[in-house]
């Protein structure tokens, strides 16, 4: 099996679409035909069904790149409430152990080409006392694609992110700004210029708002050229 460097999937903030643009991304590395796998190290929000904990972001990743393992697999530490890591963790009775999370990483890079490895919430999303998603980055020693939104705000939180990123010793692969509107907007567009230059990192794809996230969506704009180019890149 082929070994390629694993990645890092962050956000500027909570819902800005980091499960959707990394299922993306799996579909794209597909395309290119590497075995590629996914991995949630905390799921808060986890669904109850028939007396079980279903993590959405791991089985809506799983489902959308066909992943013949259990969506609790591809996860470190699963729970119900939908709240910060740490504060589920407290509620629980348990605390997140950064050392079990990469046990269960490794487990899974034997199994796959390359993981991506998706966060919860943003860099500084506390797991444990002074133990920060910044912290398990540098954990795993992983790049870091951060995803962004495309309007108002996005410019502090993202350069917030970089920064954050960058000062923890952190590389970073670069942005994906997602749900783009369809139509120009020259807040939009600057607002990715800014990002490159004061930024200085790259725009690796600008992903526009989907009309649905079922998997033939995510596979078209997997296609697109940028994309294609981008995940190039990466490899």
């Amino acid at each position: 099996m082929k070994r390629l460097r694993s990645l890092f999937i962050t956000g500027t903030d909570t819902d800005v679409g980091k499960t959707v643009v990394t299922a993306i991304l799996g579909l794209a590395y597909q395309k290119k035909g590497i075995n590629v796998g996914y991995f949630k190290p905390v799921q808060s929000g986890a669904e109850r069904k028939n007396n079980k904990l279903i993590p959405p972001d791991a089985e809506f990743c799983r489902r959308s790149l066909n992943l013949n393992i259990s969506a609790e697999q591809l996860c470190g530490y699963i729970f119900e409430p939908p709240v910060s890591p740490h504060l589920a963790a407290k509620w629980a009775g348990i605390k997140i152990d950064p050392a079990h999370i990469k046990t269960r990483y490794d487990l899974l890079t034997e199994q796959y080409d390359t993981l991506l490895v998706e966060g919860t919430g943003g860099l500084l999303v506390p797991l444990a006392p002074n133990y920060f998603i910044r912290d398990l980055i540098k954990t795993l020693n992983l790049p870091l694609i951060v995803v962004a939104r495309p309007g108002l705000g996005t410019l502090n939180h993202t350069l917030l992110t970089l920064e954050c990123a960058r000062q923890a010793g952190i590389k970073i692969a670069g942005v994906i700004i997602n749900r783009a509107p369809i139509l120009p907007d020259p807040v939009v567009e600057n607002n990715i210029k800014t990002i490159t230059t004061m930024g200085q990192t790259k725009i690796l794809a600008v992903i526009p708002v989907l009309p649905s996230l079922e998997r033939e969506a995510l596979s078209t704009i997997a296609r697109q050229p940028e994309l294609t180019e981008a995940i190039s890149s990466l490899i």
